[in-house]
């Protein structure tokens, strides 16, 4: 257990000195292996069930890490037990419980639903293998929402992988782009798990980004990659714009070579 938050201690470290999680903005998630549950043996429950806005049978009787709602990410490596806390889903996939974390007092981000949902979908999509999730607000990400008009997941998609040629390699299924939706919502919760049934990433329009992986490092590394091409791509803007770019047979050796197969329908 140990291991796990010393992984989430870095990763919201890194996520802070990147400038990505002003004041309490973003949130991390980690689904437990069981093996992890003999931690928390004995443990009394801190609060009462909690009923969640929808059943979610998927991940019934499952525990996960996850951060605190009005908490700093970037206080998460100087004080764990009062940022992070550890839920338990009930046996019906209904409602949560707290096992440990938020001292004194507290509950999990806001953005709950949207972890949740989309753990229910990225444990189905990677039969049972990935177990991270992040939400984050990367500035050029965000900032690239505003700059281009008409944006949806070919174009995003496209975009970045003729930014950067590392994005092919990292998120050979693209990157799903979500019209804006009230934070915290139902409506972006589903949104976001359909999202991540499909991709490993997902732009929030004008807010963030959430990505997922099997560890954090894996999920972490996705959002650093295309934090990094939308940077490119802005600088490329300013200086005058696109004068030359990686081509479609370009993007797909490249994929070909590191045995990494493109979503062909984000091709025109």
């Amino acid at each position: 257990m140990q291991k796990l938050i010393d992984e989430i201690k870095k990763t919201s470290g890194d996520m802070a000195r990147r400038g990505w999680a002003e004041s309490n903005g973003g949130n991390i998630s980690l689904r437990l292996n069981p093996e992890n549950y003999e931690y928390f043996n004995g443990f009394q429950p801190k609060s009462d069930w909690v009923k969640l806005p929808m059943a979610m049978p998927e991940i019934a009787g499952e525990r996960f890490l996850v951060s605190g709602t009005g908490r700093f990410i970037r206080n998460i490596e100087v004080f764990p037990e009062k940022n992070i806390g550890v839920i338990e889903i009930d046996e019906s996939g209904e409602a949560w419980q707290l096992l440990w974390g938020y001292e004194p007092v507290g509950a999990p981000t806001s953005e709950l639903p949207s972890h949740l949902l989309s753990h229910c979908r990225i444990k189905e999509k990677s039969d049972n293998t990935s177990f991270a999730f992040i939400h984050t607000h990367p500035n050029s990400v965000i900032a690239l929402t505003y700059a281009v008009a008409n944006l949806d997941t070919k174009s995003l998609s496209k975009l970045l992988w003729q930014s950067h040629a590392e994005c092919v390699v990292v998120f050979p299924q693209g990157i799903e782009f979500l019209p804006w939706v009230m934070a915290g919502s139902m409506d972006l919760g589903r949104a976001t798990a359909d999202a991540m049934s499909r991709r490993n990433l997902a732009v929030w329009q004008f807010h963030g980004i959430c990505g997922c992986g099997r560890n954090l490092d894996e999920a972490f590394g996705r959002i650093d990659v295309a934090e990094k091409a939308s940077e490119i791509c802005l600088r490329v803007m300013a200086a005058g714009g696109v004068k030359q770019t990686l081509s479609d047979t370009q993007l797909r050796a490249i994929a070909a070579n590191f045995n990494c197969p493109l979503d062909e329908s984000l091709f025109d």
